[in-house]
């Protein structure tokens, strides 16, 4: 999937050495799949093994790309699609299992999720590093005949599949990443560490609640900058997909990433962001990757009628952010309430309980301006401003940073990353 808007943020003293605890939590991260892949975990045992557990992670994410990695020349994937063949091939039930439910989602999403598109991937220059431009409508037309879903048959006993045109290509790179945090999340439950939040280029899955009871927050990031919302989550998975930062333009006209399966084109006028929490972290990936091509208005449909979970967020020409919400969205914590105004929808909240959460946050922030005015100090700052606002265990209201410190917006959230980091090298 395209880089991920969804921001988790921690406390910034955690350091990217598994060994160091902090806060009863521990930290392990490294690379993976073009992006990082970080698991906090929550009050570990005593003899807990971090390098032992970080090489069993690195182990499983090295198989899963093996398995469906476009990069890894040799894959099963790249096999498969270097293959002219319409008979079965034989692939890894993990493989079989992730492109069936790729086929499901792209049904019950009306044709919108169609991992068969890599070939218009590559035609439009959103699958490698070279220089995008406009390709002809001949290519693109050429590009389709040779895409579809309905063009694949997958079967799980014997795991395989099957391509009746030979062209047909496969790009898992919308699901696979929420596949291997699922497989590294069902890695922690078979190792007792039942309390985590797992994340992988921004797809996250939480575990069960800290020893303390509380859930694990995780922060949704606006378009325009800071978090916009603030999901508590437990056994569940959230992924967002956003189209403002994996564009290009040409003659004046800004192309989109998200590709329509049906014309071959980009997304005209797609949402900023989609955001959707599932169960398993695959089924998120995947349908915020189909809710950016069906766009608010088609998805919103879909998503009543599939009971998903979804947040659309738009920006309208006065730069407001105008969210569509359905199911935990409607209950989540609206952190910029006050800086916009929400797009209703028959999946969203009366407008008066956010109207006075409005007025309670307003009254808080006042408050908090006022001591800090009359103590002489300086507001801290950081993802919308939350960092600074202890919950109810003292920390922070979030709980995990996915951005580098060196990518955050933030300047005084970045110079505090940075010491800190180098405060925990020194432990």
């Amino acid at each position: 999937m395209n880089m991920r808007l969804l921001s988790l943020i921690v406390t910034a003293a955690l350091a990217c050495d598994p060994s160091i605890v902090v806060a009863d939590a521990i930290e392990i991260s490294g690379p993976t799949m073009g992006t990082k892949y970080k698991v906090v975990i929550d009050t570990p045992p005593e003899d807990f093994d971090a390098v032992s557990l970080q090489g069993k992670i690195e182990a499983k994410l090295a198989e899963i790309n093996q398995q469906m990695s476009t990069w890894d020349e040799a894959s099963e994937i790249s096999r498969f699609n270097q293959s002219a063949s319409t008979d079965w091939i034989d692939v890894s039930p993990e493989f079989a299992g992730v492109v069936l439910e790729a086929k499901q989602i792209f049904e019950l999403s009306e044709g919108a999720f169609d991992p068969t598109v890599e070939p218009l991937i590559k035609l439009w220059g959103f699958g490698d590093r070279r220089r995008k431009e406009v390709p002809s409508a001949e290519d693109v037309a050429d590009g389709l005949q040779h895409t579809g879903m309905a063009n694949l048959k997958v079967r799980l006993a014997p795991p395989a599949l099957r391509k009746t045109i030979g062209r047909l290509q496969l790009n898992l790179s919308a699901i696979a990443k929420g596949y291997a945090v699922d497989a590294v999340a069902e890695l922690m439950q078979s190792e007792g560490l039942p309390a985590y939040v797992v994340d992988i280029g921004g797809e996250n899955k939480a575990g069960k609640a800290k020893a303390s009871g509380e859930p694990w927050k995780l922060g949704v990031e606006s378009p325009l900058g800071g978090l916009q919302r603030v999901v508590r989550l437990t056994e569940s998975s959230i992924a967002t997909s956003g189209d403002y930062r994996n564009f290009f333009e040409m003659d004046g006209i800004v192309y989109s990433h998200a590709i329509d399966p049906t014309t071959g084109w980009p997304v005209k006028n797609p949402p900023a962001s989609v955001s959707v929490v599932a169960e398993s972290c695959m089924t998120a990936d995947a349908w915020a990757t189909a809710m950016m091509v069906l766009g608010a208005e088609r998805g919103a449909v879909i998503a009543e009628r599939s009971g998903l979970s979804v947040m659309f967020q738009e920006v309208s020409t006065n730069r407001q952010v105008e969210e569509t919400v359905f199911g935990v969205f409607a209950d989540s914590e609206d952190v910029s309430a006050v800086a916009k105004p929400a797009k209703q929808s028959s999946g969203s909240m009366p407008w008066f309980p956010f109207v006075a959460a409005a007025a309670i946050f307003l009254i808080a922030v006042a408050g908090m301006a006022i001591g800090t005015m009359v103590q002489n100090k300086s507001l801290k700052g950081s993802c919308g401003g939350l960092a600074s606002m202890p919950g109810s265990e003292g920390k922070s209201i979030c709980e995990l940073c996915t951005i580098p410190k060196n990518e955050c917006t933030n300047a005084e959230l970045r110079e505090q990353m940075q010491a800190a980091s180098e405060t925990s090298d020194q432990v």
